[in-house]
């Protein structure tokens, strides 16, 4: 099982899909895609929580993917 975390101003919403089960990764895909088209970053993270990588398109082999707002500020 894979996790997409979807951080905003009410919490984290958590998904879970099964890598293997071709509908499931077609859903988070179309998520992921739903909030990359609205500005958010996504991060891919390793099994460890240890390193985090930006990503730009959907990684069905990713273990876990973080999805937030970008921040603004200065």
């Amino acid at each position: 099982m894979a996790e997409m975390n979807i951080l905003d101003k009410s919490g984290d919403i958590r998904l879970q899909f099964d890598k293997v089960n071709e509908a499931e990764v077609e859903a988070a895909r179309e998520r992921f895609n739903e909030y990359k088209s609205r500005g958010w970053m996504a991060y891919k993270v390793d099994s460890q929580g240890k390193q985090a990588e930006v990503i730009y398109d959907f990684d069905p082999s990713a273990e876990r993917i973080i999805l937030q707002p970008q921040m603004i500020g200065g």
